[in-house]
């Protein structure tokens, strides 16, 4: 999965759906937030008339919770070089709960505390 991160421009037909935040778009594959998110689970699973391939994230995250989102949902790992700071974790923790993520091992929230505790 971090592959189809790293190499954004190789893959793009592999993501299919699109996650429309305030100023840009994100691209996912579908397969990679259905095995992540029980929110997208159901919303893909669900027998429903609606093919749409984009959603509004209401979330309310920043772009950098976002950007981290994004980058664990593909990696399962914080990516190198990210400063933690609390409102960060404040906003991911609520986000955890609105993207109902699967929780895998290792989990956002725990990456997230090891990190911030490692900084300071």
């Amino acid at each position: 999965m971090k592959r189809i991160y790293l190499n954004e421009n190789e893959n793009e037909n592999e993501k299919d759906f699109i996650i429309e935040r305030k100023e840009k778009q994100y691209k996912f594959p579908k397969l990679i937030l259905i095995m992540r998110s029980e929110l997208y689970r159901g919303m893909f699973l669900s027998v429903t008339e609606d093919k749409s391939n984009k959603v509004t994230d209401y979330s309310e995250l920043s772009n950098k919770s976002f950007q981290i989102f994004e980058y664990w949902i593909y990696s399962n790992q914080i990516k190198e070089g990210i400063q933690i700071t609390q409102e960060i974790i404040d906003e991911l923790e609520t986000g955890i709960d609105y993207f109902q993520l699967n929780q895998t091992n290792p989990n956002l929230f725990d990456l997230l505390i090891n990190k911030f505790n490692n900084q300071n």
